[in-house]
């Protein structure tokens, strides 16, 4: 039998992977991790390579009909999805301030300084724009006995029981006691040192809340991207109908604030080091599961 953890970026993927990949609970359950290298269409033959025995992910981007295509009989996988909306938000600030600093960040950091936040949601909105279909073949999916569909609002509105529905579902074995404690440990108030809702934009822990798009969509933004991923939001069942861009304020002022001058970007990528900086400090001694993939 082998695990999958399937995901997309900015749906809380290294936190998952965290909690069912620390030592505490993951050594009771006799796997091997493993990190695939790619994503997408290219992440399942990577997973259906691997022998039994493995717990792999976040696969990101996987299509539903991908995920039937390569999966063997005895195979699971969770898949945890977001609000898009959310994903959007929190990619424009995460690329921008606080995610680490790979290669592929570097190429598009520079621009994205540059702009103000419209500008930045856009860039956000176009990117997601082209992995939505993989969101999309999951949406309105049933559990079944080899599959089952996880909302990042039911993770963070009680963590500790849908992990346990997760570990149920794996017939993965631990001590209540013992999740309890990895929950706790790698919760967003352990690592961050606020509780939910209190925002540090330069961190990559920033907000940890649902719903946090609704600060920032005016009604431009919604319109535009519903007419780029029709219906989705409602297919998802973020939404009942597709016009919901229709409520959302005409104007958001904090979209138009001009782009950083140049100084104003210094301070920030100064404040965001020493905000990593605390945040890996009050971390350093949470033992690691493994070979760590950057964050997403």
């Amino acid at each position: 039998m082998r695990f999958a953890h399937i995901t997309l970026g900015k749906a809380g993927s290294q936190w998952v992977k965290d909690v069912l990949t620390d030592p505490e609970l993951f050594a009771l359950q006799n796997l091997r991790f493993s990190y695939p290298s790619k994503g997408g269409t290219y992440g399942m033959p990577e997973f259906a390579a691997e022998a039994d025995g493995v717990f792999a992910g976040p696969i990101y981007e996987v299509r539903y009909e991908d995920w039937r295509r390569y999966r063997a009989d005895t195979d699971r996988c969770i898949v945890v999805l977001r609000d898009p909306r959310d994903s959007i938000v929190s990619w424009a600030f995460s690329v921008a301030y606080s995610h680490v600093t790979e290669e592929h960040v570097r190429i598009i950091r520079p621009a994205l300084l540059q702009l103000d936040l419209r500008g930045k949601l856009e860039v956000a909105m176009y990117t997601f724009w082209e992995s939505s279909i993989a969101q999309r073949s999951w949406a309105g999916r049933a559990q079944t006995r080899d599959e089952l569909v996880v909302r990042y609002e039911e993770l963070i509105a009680g963590e500790l029981a849908t992990f346990r529905s997760i570990l149920a579902f794996f017939g993965w074995q631990a001590p209540e006691a013992t999740l309890a404690t990895v929950v706790r440990r790698l919760s967003f108030a352990t690592r961050s040192g606020r509780e939910r809702g209190e925002k540090q934009e330069f961190s990559h822990y920033r907000n940890g809340m649902a719903g946090d798009w609704r600060n920032y969509f005016d009604r431009d933004l919604g319109e535009r991207f519903e007419g780029a991923c029709p219906g989705l939001v409602r297919a998802l069942g973020y939404e009942r109908a597709d016009d919901w861009w229709m409520g959302l304020p005409v104007r958001v002022d904090a979209l138009d604030a001009g782009a950083p001058q140049a100084q104003d970007e210094r301070v920030a990528l100064l404040e965001r080091q020493v905000v990593v900086l605390k945040e890996l400090v009050r971390i350093a001694p949470v033992p690691l599961a493994g070979p760590q993939p950057p964050p997403r």
